[in-house]
């Protein structure tokens, strides 16, 4: 019986061995552009194993030419910046500085004044505009940095916006080599990346806010730098404490850059409990009695204190500001674009004669605040009801989305020059530079659909690499399309139209580092580490049988 079974299973795998080959003719399907190109990036900067460490060197390159890239960006063959429209002298008088420039506002938006000089600012004149309540903003530590390097440079005693630029960049590429080192794969693959983010961040409609009054510079480099600490979070290489105190040192610095910031906050929170893959030398030990809410202890505790973090910052807002943002909200944004005005006021319980003020801003000739029952609205309207409103009339969503992408597919800000005044340049003459992001943003106002055609790519190949590959890149590009969204969100429906283009801004930056994250994404599934594993083993043992088979 047993010689019966062994010579069937000889004559099968004989009959197998020389069974005729199918005849090829050599010529086989053409893949598709989209997959040629990953097959490029996989074989000339693809990640291959997904292994971290051993790229210091590489690393300290990295930072220190993306840091001397982005000085001379900004300073060759002349110094470039945003110019400030009133609104900075708000942030930085706190430091006890006064800007050296024209009065008329006509006059000083034309160019950039970067000096200030030691000039005491008290009341009205110092803080929120009209009420001299105190600014807060992360993006006062690069500013008093900058006023303890200004004297360093030759630029007196007081504070110039160029040493905060130089503080901008040097911290810039201190975040680029931490990417470097918490990327995973080969060292071309991570210089790749790192070499397009410097491309993003190069762009004069980011890079020039480096040299202004303005907190941006806080909020973009707060976001790389939690983007670096959220991979090595994810990364699980050391201990979960050690890990977490960076993600929750840059939450924190973030949204404390602008309160439109606090967007952020669900995303840490989806973050910071979507824990960190187990490395085989971990998983192999024993888990302890209630592992799995060890595992949750220290992530909530590090949301606990973010969240009441940003709790407080919202509260210590001035209130000038919310009012301003209110009144865009509702007088430059919801009444505007309204089929109906009249019903709107209505449901938000305000007098028909509001509608007169349609379209206006607060110092507007026709401003409702010159309405004697203004304080009707002052009383009635809050975020709370702005946010009932839209629950109840979300077909006024779609509109507002709309005109929300034009304006970041917008983000040059031609009101304000880039240029110092004597430099040869025109009033009000911007800085172009290096216009990548620039360009592509241009290219896709053509066919804005195609914005949230990329942000929803990235997503899904976010979500491919995270859960098929293991990889923390495809969860950073989750965690930057949804927090780009929601910070898309809060500013179309709280800042109105006034000052929609600067505060866009954020969101565009948040869509161009889909351009990165996307070529990193395909890279890691175009390379396909593994299936290269598993054909090298079978081919190196040809002839295995079954020890029982081979009997």
């Amino acid at each position: 019986m047993v010689e019966t079974t062994v010579g069937k299973s000889a004559t099968i795998e004989d009959a197998a061995e020389f069974a005729p080959v199918p005849v090829r003719s050599g010529v086989g399907p053409r893949p598709g552009p989209l997959r040629m190109a990953g097959r490029f990036l996989a074989r000339t900067f693809g990640p291959g194993e997904l292994t971290l460490g051993g790229v210091r060197t590489p690393a300290i390159v990295a930072g220190l030419v993306s840091a001397i890239a982005m000085l001379v960006r900004l300073f060759v063959p002349g110094p470039v910046g945003v110019a400030d429209q009133g609104d900075g002298n708000g942030l930085v008088c706190s430091l006890g500085v006064s800007n050296v420039r024209p009065w008329d506002y006509a006059d000083f938006t034309r160019f950039i004044y970067p000096s200030w000089t030691p000039h005491p600012l008290v009341g009205e004149a110092c803080g929120a505009a009209g009420s001299g309540e105190p600014v807060y903003s992360s993006q006062l530590a690069f500013l008093w940095l900058g006023k303890l390097a200004t004297p360093l440079f030759g630029w007196g005693d007081g504070l110039d916006m160029r040493a905060v630029g130089i503080i901008c960049c040097l911290v810039f590429g201190f975040l680029i080599a931490g990417l470097v080192v918490v990327l995973p794969g080969r060292a071309s693959f991570r210089i790749l990346i790192a070499a397009l983010v410097t491309a993003v961040m190069a762009d004069g409609v980011f890079a020039d806010f480096f040299i202004s009054p303005y907190p941006e510079p806080a909020a973009f480099l707060g976001t790389l730098g939690l983007l670096v600490a959220l991979l090595n979070y994810w990364n699980g290489t050391r201990s979960r404490w050690v890990t977490i105190l960076p993600v929750a040192g840059a939450g924190i610095f973030t949204i404390a850059a602008k309160p439109e910031m606090v967007s952020w906050l669900p995303v840490l929170v989806l973050a910071l409990l979507w824990l960190p893959q187990r490395t085989a030398r971990r998983a192999s030990r024993r888990a302890p009695e209630g592992g799995t809410w060890h595992r949750f202890a220290l992530p909530v505790v590090a949301i606990a204190v973010i969240a009441a973090f940003a709790v407080a910052f919202m509260a210590v807002q001035p209130k000038r500001t919310a009012e301003l943002n209110l009144y865009n909200a509702v007088f430059a944004e919801l009444l505007p674009h309204s089929p109906t005005p009249e019903e709107d006021l209505t449901w938000l319980g305000l007098d028909q004669g509001f509608v007169a003020a349609s379209g206006t801003t607060v110092a507007s000739p026709r401003s409702a605040a010159l309405n004697p029952k203004f304080h009707e609205f002052q009383e009635e309207m809050g975020a709370g009801k702005l946010a009932g409103f839209y629950l109840t009339h979300p077909e006024r969503l779609i509109g507002m989305g709309e005109r929300g992408i034009t304006a970041m597919l917008t983000p040059e800000l031609g009101y304000i020059g880039s240029f110092m005044e004597g430099q040869g340049h025109e009033p009000f003459a911007k800085d172009h530079r290096f216009p990548v992001v620039l360009g592509l943003l241009t290219a896709l106002k053509a066919a804005p659909v195609a914005l949230v055609a990329m942000q929803l790519l990235t997503l899904l190949l976010g979500l491919a690499v995270a859960f098929r590959k293991k990889a923390a890149v495809g969860r950073l590009a989750v965690v930057v399309v949804v927090a780009g969204w929601l910070q898309f969100w809060v500013v179309v429906l709280w800042s109105g139209q006034p000052e929609i283009y600067r505060q866009l801004l954020l969101s565009g930056f948040h869509a161009a580092l889909c351009v990165p994250l996307l070529v990193a994404l395909i890279s890691i599934l175009a390379s396909g580490p593994e299936r290269g594993q598993q054909q090298t083993a079978s081919q190196a043992t040809p002839g295995l049988r079954d020890p029982a088979v081979s009997a």
